[in-house]
């Protein structure tokens, strides 16, 4: 059976920036500037098309 999920847009965590908005780079931690994915605001709309494909599980008989 195939069913196409949709999830609705929710607000989450920036995962380039851990939610800062600034990018760091190198081992001193310095700033390089806002973040490009955010845009500066460690948050982000997320959504998401699915298509499942569930199958019902049949071993193979041993015999």
């Amino acid at each position: 059976m195939i069913q196409k999920v949709r999830k609705a847009p929710k607000i989450a965590i920036c995962r380039a920036c851990h939610g800062t908005g600034e990018i760091y780079s190198g081992r001193l931690f310095r700033k390089t500037g806002p973040c490009p994915q955010c845009e500066g605001s460690g948050r982000v709309m997320v959504s998401c098309d699915m298509t499942l494909d569930v199958r019902p599980y049949k071993p193979k008989k041993t015999e």
